[in-house]
């Protein structure tokens, strides 16, 4: 069991990236996926032991089928925030 296993993730919209469900040490926090998204990403930090160093890590984790329209949000807003 890690001392600390953290994430967030990111929804990719035409408004710009917008925050998803997120999960902390000691609660969650459950968000649906906004109805436009194109892209869903996680960013995960997590900590082995207390006096570990932290990992961070970035996953895609769904994708419209409509790349055109993937690009041209992530050409226009940016690669998703990394951070919680």
């Amino acid at each position: 069991m890690s001392a600390s296993n953290e994430w967030t993730e990111w929804h990719l919209t035409p408004r710009g990236w917008e925050r998803g469900t997120e999960k902390e040490d000691f609660r969650r926090i459950d968000r649906e996926p906004p109805t436009d998204r194109v892209l869903t990403t996680k960013w995960i930090e997590q900590q082995g032991h207390a006096y570990g160093n932290m990992h961070c890590d970035h996953q895609e984790i769904w994708r419209s089928e409509n790349g055109d329209a993937v690009n041209n949000l992530v050409s226009v807003h940016g690669k998703s925030p990394r951070m919680l």
